[in-house]
């Protein structure tokens, strides 16, 4: 009879363990760690060099410069929480839509935001969204 005590003792720490050892999983599935294992999904870096707005052309002028490890294609722009959708971008001199020109490491990139209907004197909140989820917030006055 003593020998079903100590095998009960052993399923039980061994089922403790493999809890322990699920809930780590599952939480290292949720913080990302797993998924950037091999280098792939690495995010971008983003600074910005200047940034200006005119309140006559419209337009919001941002110098992007990529300072990551992997290159970064912006996928959306807001301005004020509203989704712009003209938007080009030069980068070394050629003009291309947004959403088809990778900023790649090292490199700076000329973003033209078409505002819509901006005021001088007005402060207004800009956010760029890459494809791999890369994000810079920053504010503007127009002048």
């Amino acid at each position: 009879m003593e020998r079903k005590g100590v095998s009960t003792y052993i399923s039980v720490l061994l089922l403790i363990v493999v809890v322990i050892a699920g809930g780590i999983l599952i939480y290292g599935y949720t913080m990302g760690w797993f998924g950037r294992l091999g280098g792939e999904g690495e995010m971008g870096i983003l600074s910005i060099d200047e940034v200006s707005a005119s309140g006559t052309t419209d337009d919001i002028t941002v110098y992007l410069r990529n300072v990551g490890s992997s290159s970064v294609t912006l996928d959306g722009i807001y301005v004020d929480g509203g989704v712009i959708a003209d938007t080009a971008v030069s980068v070394d001199g050629t003009l291309m839509s947004v959403s088809a020109t990778p900023i790649l490491e090292g490199t700076v990139a000329t973003v033209v935001i078409d505002g819509g209907s901006l005021t001088s004197g007005t402060t207004y909140s800009v956010k760029l969204v890459g494809v791999d989820n890369t994000q810079i917030v920053f504010s503007v006055k127009a002048d």
